[in-house]
């Protein structure tokens, strides 16, 4: 083997093992459908960090609120004070820090709108929630490193034999 290609089974194995996304994507609220819920399964890892990452635009009356919740508690509140208008742009981006909130297993993400009437709508896009790298690696991960070093180390030196 060449030694490019060493160096490109080195790199596919350094990103086996990133972290993952749960993608969302696109939730629309308006009067006829004001609620979302997504229920979502995952191995939470202790001590952390996850975040709920989304972009929020949209036409709301001043007494509308928008009611972000995981597992049955509020993580975030979109009212008149912090509401983004569809005009205004570039559109905020909220990252909210969610590790207390999350369960080992099954959650329920919910969302849902109060207050808006026919001509209200409001977006909130890019809806994602990042689970960190779970590191020390995983044993599999080490054993094939640990065989491709060593295939490696001797292909190296049977190339350098005269």
């Amino acid at each position: 083997m060449k030694k490019h290609t060493y160096v490109l089974i080195l790199l596919l194995f350094l990103f086996i093992n990133i972290g993952h996304c749960y993608n969302i994507g696109k939730i629309t609220l308006t009067k006829k459908n004001p609620t979302y819920t997504n229920e979502f399964t995952l191995k939470k890892v202790e001590n952390f960090t996850y975040k709920l990452t989304f972009t929020h635009y949209g036409i709301m009356n001043k007494s509308g609120v928008i009611y972000i919740l995981l597992n049955g508690k509020i993580i975030y509140k979109i009212d008149k004070n912090n509401k983004v208008n569809i005009n205004n742009k570039p559109y905020p981006t909220i990252s909210i820090d969610i590790a207390h909130t999350l369960k080992n297993g099954k959650n329920i993400l919910e969302i849902y709108a109060l207050n808006l009437n026919n001509h209200n709508y409001y977006v909130l896009n890019n809806v994602y929630i990042n689970e960190p790298t779970k590191t020390p690696i995983s044993t599999k991960l080490e054993l094939c490193i640990l065989i491709l070093m060593s295939m490696c180390i001797i292909g190296f030196y049977k190339s350098r034999r005269i």
